[in-house]
């Protein structure tokens, strides 16, 4: 992230969702300090999806692990059956566990980002940068509604918003397992490219 970027967020509707209360305030609070007014709370996926349903919302952050429906099945929801006003809030999930396998969950439920726990507001700002100055195309197929997720697996082609290179590795879903993944390697899977010239 440039120190020159700059985003307002002061009108922008957020909403995040935890089964944690201490979490809910932690978020709550470094979203607030980035100027964020308009700021919804929500315990449960359940009561999240009430709270998209009755209001306007620029942008989701959800725990990905939480009781009843965990923050994969609220993002799967929220792209496939919220309606068309609102399928295409940007959504980052934020969890505890970042094995390959919740990525790629993270990835194909639909979602904008992943986010490990512990948080850094420097990451969610960045990860919101992302989002608002982003121009991935939002895909609907039969079995995936979301953002355009073929990027090189190294990250996002910055300098090619708008679909694959021809260099593009295949974007292979399968069933894979390990340890958790630190933030610098969620990082080298999701962030923009720097393009050699």
């Amino acid at each position: 992230m440039q120190s020159t970027t700059r985003l307002n967020l002061e009108n922008a509707a957020g909403l995040i969702v935890d089964d944690n209360a201490q979490a809910l305030d932690l978020l709550a609070s470094v979203l607030s300090s980035f100027g964020m007014k308009d700021l919804q709370r929500a315990s449960s996926a359940m009561e999240a999806m009430e709270i998209v349903k009755a209001r306007r919302i620029d942008i989701i952050l959800t725990d990905g692990q939480m009781p009843v429906m965990d923050g994969y099945d609220f993002v799967r929801w929220l792209r496939h059956e919220s309606g068309e006003q609102t399928r295409t809030i940007p959504a980052i999930v934020v969890t505890a566990h970042s094995r390959r396998t919740q990525v790629m969950r993270a990835r194909d439920c639909g979602a904008n980002f992943i986010i490990t726990k512990p948080i850094t507001p420097k990451v969610i700002l960045e990860r919101i940068l992302w989002v608002a100055q982003g121009r991935r195309m939002f895909i609907e197929t039969d079995t995936y509604i979301g953002p355009d997720r073929r990027f090189k697996q190294s990250g996002m082609p910055a300098d090619f918003p708008d679909g694959r290179r021809r260099d593009d590795k295949p974007a292979e879903v399968g069933a894979l397992a390990g340890d958790n993944l630190s933030q610098d390697e969620l990082n080298n899977i999701i962030a923009p490219q720097k393009v050699a010239l």
